[in-house]
């Protein structure tokens, strides 16, 4: 085994010619060193870096595989080598890759690096099945909750905002069917948890404080009066309360007709949340969706994926400026904790989603810099994209990714940065800037396969929802041909690439310097 062994390092490291000899090497070391992994030295650390480092093979369509049979040999001896040296060089040489390399051995390295084994176990909620929904007299309800005296009352979403004072609100946040039931449930009982770990935060972060009927947070409200009842939505199957800063629904990015932060405060507010989801996700608590990112929404009901966003594939981002206008973070901190996840640092799922996390606060900063001029979006009367990229400060947006991602590794690794993250910012911030601020792809296509899936009244708010006249949408029959929409913003092209794979470099990098980082540190290697 030891002669094999040696063989397949010599090749690895002085020839590498051939592809298919070279992907044979590298199994052939893989496989030994998982039978006896004492065999392994600097030398073989040195054979598997030097596979991924040299860009001979880098052409190959299947090159992506090879290098990641051998970044996840290193990785192996990264986790698994008891010589805490050849664990570091393997780290070492690892993120060496990261910083200097592009395309499938960037992301082979990222992604081997991402999974490395954090001492990280997410709190347990104790979540039990819903038998049985409360209900609760409004009157009841109101003298529980403080809402004795008449208050002025709106519609967010799908929750009712009670003003109580100038600093509080009380929140009915309404579930419409049972599968909403569950995710109000455990969102209530998440905001029960953060408050017994609040010292955890050193920073603002205003959490609500849900009511509690009975044995559950799940409420039915009864006896409603008539004034309230024209405002609330037609169909509520159940609802949870809280109270919660007014600042609760305060967004970064708001538009033109709302109060608008100025960058001094958008800043702080990036930065502080990027700490909070950093320091919720070193705690084993994921924000799964700080904004709603997906690949492809229309045909999420047939994939297997749910059409949500898998970005290390680096597919086009779909309507990315509409999906930053009401994100899961504001001037009040972390919010809609119905996304959050309870996650252990033995899953390889803690790269993809603290990846998300990275993608959510880039594309916060682009809108935030768009919605000054959201008139400005589209086509021109020509049929040309809009070009918005006036609206951008390169130097602001460089400096706000920069702080941002410093702020979110202090946050996930409890360190400062020690240096700056290997990535060529003036040059990410001008590719960013040309491509959220000229609008090349605004089309989405309803597949016919699709629209057949529909009743004849979903077919028709779906277009509706989307732009579509009415008097057009009685002149397209469903499901006898494909419709373009034109529902962009996106990122690429509909079922292509991104047209921004700087962003997907980018959070490779970023995330995997953050979870190597916290490897070396909880486990003390140098």
């Amino acid at each position: 085994m030891h002669v094999d062994l040696v063989d397949s390092e010599n090749y690895l490291l002085n020839s590498c010619q051939d592809f298919s000899a070279t992907y044979v090497a590298v199994s052939r070391l893989e496989y030994d060193l998982n039978q006896n992994l004492s065999l392994a030295s600097s030398k073989t650390v040195d054979a598997l870096h030097n596979v991924i480092q040299k860009s001979v093979h880098a052409s190959q369509r299947q090159s992506y595989f090879l290098y990641r049979k051998a970044a996840k040999t290193l990785l192996f001896l990264a986790s698994a080598c008891e010589d805490r040296n050849l664990a570091a060089k393997s780290i070492e040489r690892l993120k060496h890759i990261v910083a200097d390399c592009v395309g499938p051995s960037h992301r082979a390295a990222a992604e081997a690096l991402g999974a490395l084994p954090l001492n990280i176990t997410g709190p347990s909620l104790n979540e039990e099945t819903i038998q049985k929904v409360s209900s609760i007299r409004w009157d009841d309800f109101s003298r529980k909750t403080g809402l004795n005296q008449p208050c002025d009352m709106k519609c967010i979403g799908r929750s009712l905002v009670f003003t109580l004072t100038n600093d509080l609100l009380l929140v009915i946040k309404c579930s419409r069917s049972d599968s909403e039931n569950a995710a109000l449930n455990r969102e209530a009982l998440w905001m029960a948890y953060l408050q017994t770990v609040k010292s955890e935060f050193p920073m603002r972060f205003d959490m609500p404080t849900p009511f509690r009927f009975g044995k559950t947070y799940l409420f039915r409200l009864t006896d409603i009066p008539e004034r309230l009842k024209k405002k609330m939505p037609a169909s509520i199957d159940a609802a949870i309360g809280f109270k919660v800063h007014s600042d609760y629904f305060v967004y970064p990015n708001p538009l033109p007709d709302e109060p608008r932060l100025d960058w001094k405060n958008f800043m702080e507010i990036m930065r502080r949340n990027a700490w909070l989801l950093g320091r919720l996700a070193a705690m084993g608590i994921v924000h799964t969706a700080p904004v709603p990112l997906f690949h492809n929404r229309v045909q999420r009901h047939r994939r297997h994926d749910g059409g949500h966003y898998q970005w290390p594939r680096g597919g086009r981002l779909d309507r990315w400026l509409m999906s930053c206008r009401y994100p899961n973070l504001g001037k009040s901190g972390i919010r809609d904790f119905e996304h959050l996840e309870a996650v252990s640092g033995s899953s390889c799922r803690y790269y993809r989603l603290i990846g998300n996390h990275f993608i959510s606060l880039v594309l916060i900063c682009g809108s935030y810099f768009r919605n000054h001029h959201p008139e400005q979006a589209g086509f021109d009367e020509k049929g040309a994209p809009v070009d918005a990229r006036n609206l951008f400060c390169p130097n602001s947006m460089r400096e706000l990714i920069e702080a941002t991602f410093n702020a979110y590794y202090e946050g996930f690794t409890q360190r400062k940065t020690e240096g700056r993250l290997p990535v060529d910012f003036n040059k990410f911030v001008l590719r960013a800037i040309d491509e959220f601020g000229v609008d090349h792809y605004m089309e989405e296509i309803f597949r016919a396969t699709d629209q057949k899936d529909m009743s004849d009244d979903e077919f028709n708010e779906f277009l509706l929802k989307r732009g579509i006249a009415r008097d057009r949408i009685d002149d397209l029959p469903k499901g006898t041909e494909d419709i373009t929409m034109m529902t962009g913003p996106h990122l690429g092209g509909f079922n292509q690439r991104i047209s921004l794979p700087e962003l997907i470099h980018f959070t490779g990098t970023a995330t995997s310097y953050c979870i190597s980082d916290r490897y070396v540190f909880d486990q003390n290697i140098n």
